[in-house]
C-alpha cells in the first residue's frame, strides 16, 4: 500500500473560531487503483510528514494517528465493497437498518465574514440552490457574530440557518448569545462553548438557557460513543464526522448511539476533496442534517463523486465502495 500527502488549495482563506487556513492537507492511501482519503485538521495537531513516517514503518503501531487510522479503515471497506459490488452505505445499513427517509437537503457553509456586504451577496446567491446554510461564528467579536446572522437572515429569509460557534463563546457569553440569536429562528446552534470545559459546563449551560432555546448541538465535545451518551441530557443533537470518529465503523456506532439517546444527527466533514466528502455522504440517509460541502472550497479537487441538484438535493454516485472517481 502506498501513501502520499496532497496539499489542497482553497478558493479563499477559511476563517473559523480555531483560526484561518489558506491551504489544507489530506492523506491519500492507495492499493492498486483503489484510493481513500483522510484530512488533516490544524486543531488536531497531527503533523502530515510524521504521519507519513509512521505509515512507512515495517510494523505499524497499535495506536495510529486518527488521519492514518481513517484512511486505512476506509481502504478496508473499499476493498470489501469492490469485491462484493456494494456501496459503502451497505455497511451502515447492516448496522443501522434501512434508512427511514431520503438524505436531508444539502448545506453550504460560510466562514466568518470580513466583508458583510460581500457576505450578504454570496448568501443570497447560494441560498437560491441550497435551503440550508451554515454560518461560522465565534469570531471573538459578539457584535460581528450577531451581524453575521442578521445579514444572512435578511438575505435568505426562508433558509434553515445552522449557527456553528466552534467553541468561540465562554460560559457567560453563550446563554446571552443563544437568547439573542433565537430572534433569527436558527435551526440549531452548534458547539457554543469550548470542548475543553467538559461535561459539567454543558450541564451548566443547559441550566442557564431560556425556556425554549433553539436546538443545541455538540461537535468538538463529541469524539466517541461514550461522549454521545455523556452529553445526551444536555444537548439536542451531535455532529458526527469520519475524521473525528477515527473510522467509518466508529462513525456508524456514534450514529447508532445518538439514535438510542433520541438525539438528532448532523453529518459533517472537513475541508477535503470529493473523495473524502463522498465517503462521509454514505451516512447521509441516517442523518437529520448534512454539512457535506468541504470540496467546494478546494480549487484542485481531483475527484468527482457526490453532487447536488439545482434544489440542493444530494445525489450519490451509483458505483461500488465510496464511488468517487478521478476527474
Amino acid at each position: 500500500m502506498n501513501f502520499e500527502i496532497k496539499t489542497l488549495q482553497l478558493t479563499e482563506p477559511f476563517r473559523i473560531a480555531h483560526g484561518t487556513s489558506a491551504t489544507r492537507e489530506v492523506l491519500r492511501a492507495s492499493n492498486g487503483e483503489l484510493v481513500t482519503e483522510a484530512p488533516f485538521v490544524p486543531y488536531y495537531g497531527e503533523d502530515p510528514e510524521q504521519t507519513l513516517a509512521v505509515l512507512q514503518q515495517a510494523v505499524l503501531p497499535e495506536k495510529l494517528p486518527r488521519t492514518a487510522a481513517l484512511a486505512l479503515n476506509l481502504m478496508r471497506h473499499e476493498i470489501i465493497c469492490q469485491q462484493t459490488g456494494r456501496p459503502l452505505a451497505a455497511f451502515a445499513e447492516s448496522k443501522l437498518g434501512a434508512a427511514a427517509q431520503a438524505a436531508p437537503p444539502g448545506c453550504r457553509s460560510f466562514s466568518i465574514p470580513t466583508d458583510l456586504d460581500a457576505f450578504e451577496d454570496r448568501v443570497r446567491e447560494i441560498s437560491q440552490q441550497f435551503p440550508v446554510l451554515k454560518l461560522k461564528l465565534g469570531s471573538g467579536d459578539l457584535g460581528l457574530d450577531i451581524a453575521t446572522v442578521s445579514v444572512a437572515r435578511m438575505a435568505a429569509p426562508d433558509a434553515h440557518l445552522l449557527l456553528d460557534v466552534n467553541g468561540g463563546w465562554d460560559l457567560a457569553e453563550a446563554p446571552l448569545m443563544i437568547e439573542k440569536l433565537a430572534e433569527y429562528s436558527p435551526a440549531l446552534i452548534e458547539q457554543p462553548i469550548h470542548h475543553r470545559l467538559g461535561v459539567d459546563a454543558w450541564e451548566e449551560l443547559r441550566a442557564l438557557l431560556p425556556g425554549s432555546p433553539p436546538p443545541i448541538f455538540a461537535d468538538e465535545s463529541v469524539q466517541t460513543v461514550e461522549d454521545v451518551r455523556a452529553l445526551a441530557d444536555f444537548v439536542d443533537g451531535v455532529n458526527i464526522k469520519l475524521l473525528k470518529s477515527g473510522s467509518f465503523d466508529a462513525a456508524v456506532a456514534m450514529v447508532e448511539a445518538a439514535k438510542e439517546q433520541s438525539l438528532q444527527v448532523l453529518l459533517g466533514c472537513m475541508i477535503e476533496t470529493s473523495l473524502g466528502t463522498t465517503a462521509a455522504a454514505h451516512l447521509a440517509p441516517w442523518a437529520d442534517w448534512i454539512d457535506l460541502d468541504g470540496h467546494f472550497y478546494v480549487t484542485n479537487d481531483d475527484y468527482t463523486g457526490l453532487m447536488y441538484d439545482a434544489c440542493g438535493k444530494l445525489m450519490m454516485p451509483n458505483r461500488p465502495g465510496i464511488g468517487a472517481v478521478p476527474r
